[in-house]
């Protein structure tokens, strides 16, 4: 039950601004499926709390700092504020606790390989079907300078989520250790349709994201053979990718933009503007939901995001919630990597590197995907590591030594408990 309830909230992510012709927010698809799977997680209590990933003390840390600059540093003046301030805040910090436990419930479900093959064929065909939606409705969805977008969404959050779509299908494929060819065969199938959305958003930052993805696929383990095939399928990926981009019109005046007059779409004014407000109050930042505030005063508006999750935490609360939310970050990443000696291969770098890329042009803080692949890449590690106490594998002559000495070095030289 908590199997495909999980499924089920995975597939309604990309599309979760589907209208169902009930109020939406509240009881939104998204929502439905997520009271479905966080009821279905607490009647199995002891598979949703079973462990807890080492990376949440950092991310809670960053939480307790959010809610106290909250608190203690609330602005004198809210007369241009679009409703209260507490409301604001507080709506953010409880997103952020649902994050918190949405994040460990997906590292628990994640420990299963089934629910891993599961879930993210479930992300896969639902981005396939955003694709779909989004190239069938291309009249309808029309945005300025050549660029489409579906269901109402950011063009550049339709690109990125699309992107990912595209990953865990290729990933499943090739990235991890467990080859299934029938999901190759789907990837290519899928290929087309999903690379056609990427191309008909018009983002540039959707698609260099999935490039550094792809080229994720050539940190697999494995034999000589199995390199030179990942790189293959990685060169060839990327060559369609760029070769589509360039032949849509849209597209390839964005990226002539971008390479002839630095263009990108304001970010770079934004981005710089955020750094300078970060340089003026690095220590404790200028407060949640403040920082948005001042950003937009800065450019004659009521708000304005960073579009870009690190600046937003650093201008938010400074080093003093940026750094344990960093080193979350760390923790994930490192994850990502060691775990490429286990079942999962490479797939959980594919998608961390994917999704780090993604937010240096998008804020995707309070994003359930963002969460979900940060929970996946620390359950690939902990899946690794159970899986050489179950063994008791002893690392000393190992053939696997050398791996074990650069990713597990406390564990050289002793026999695994």
């Amino acid at each position: 039950m908590l199997r495909y309830a999980f499924y089920a909230f995975i597939f309604t992510i990309p599309i979760e601004t589907f209208d169902i012709g009930i109020q939406r927010g509240v009881f939104s698809l998204s929502h439905l499926m997520g009271y479905l799977f966080i009821g279905a997680a607490l009647l199995q209590p002891e598979v949703s709390f079973k462990r807890l990933p080492s990376a949440l003390r950092f991310f809670a840390a960053y939480v307790l700092v959010f809610t106290y600059l909250a608190i203690v540093q609330q602005p004198e003046d809210t007369s241009f504020w679009i409703g209260s301030y507490s409301s604001l805040w507080g709506v953010r910090l409880a997103t952020h606790v649902q994050m918190l436990i949405l994040f460990c419930f997906a590292f628990n479900c994640f420990q299963d390989p089934r629910v891993v093959k599961g879930g993210f064929l479930s992300l896969g065909l639902s981005c396939v079907l955003l694709s779909i939606i989004l190239i069938a409705g291309r009249a309808t969805n029309a945005m300025a300078q050549g660029r489409f977008t579906a269901l109402s969404q950011d063009a550049n959050t339709v690109g990125s989520l699309l992107s990912l779509g595209l990953l865990a299908l290729l990933g499943l494929a090739y990235g991890r250790n467990a080859v299934d060819k029938r999901i190759g065969l789907l990837a290519w199938m899928c290929f087309g349709v999903l690379g056609a959305g990427i191309v008909m958003t018009g983002s540039r930052g959707a698609l260099l994201s999935l490039i550094v993805g792809v080229i994720g696929l050539m940190a697999k383990r494995g034999q000589s053979a199995v390199r030179v095939k990942m790189i293959f399928i990685a060169v060839f990926t990327i060559a369609c990718l760029a070769w589509a981009s360039y032949e849509d019109p849209a597209l390839r005046m964005r990226w002539g933009k971008s390479i002839t007059e630095g263009n990108f779409a304001g970010r770079e004014q934004l981005i710089p503007e955020a750094w300078r407000m970060f340089v003026e109050k690095p220590l404790m930042g200028w407060g949640p939901v403040t920082n948005i505030v001042e950003l937009g005063l800065r450019f004659n508006e009521p708000s304005k995001d960073t579009h870009n999750s690190y600046l937003w935490v650093l201008t938010e609360t400074g080093l003093l919630g940026g750094i344990p939310f960093l080193c979350g970050l760390y923790i994930c990443l490192r994850a990502a990597w060691r775990a490429r000696g286990g079942v999962e291969g490479s797939l959980p770098l594919i998608f961390i590197t994917c999704l780090l890329m993604i937010n240096m042009s998008v804020t995707w803080l309070n994003r359930k995907q963002f969460w979900l692949l940060l929970a996946y890449a620390m359950a690939s590690e902990s899946a690794l590591l159970r899986s050489l106490r179950a063994t008791k594998l002893s690392i000393d002559g190992s053939a696997s030594r050398a791996f074990f000495q650069r990713d597990f070095p406390t564990l050289v030289g002793k026999t695994v408990p």
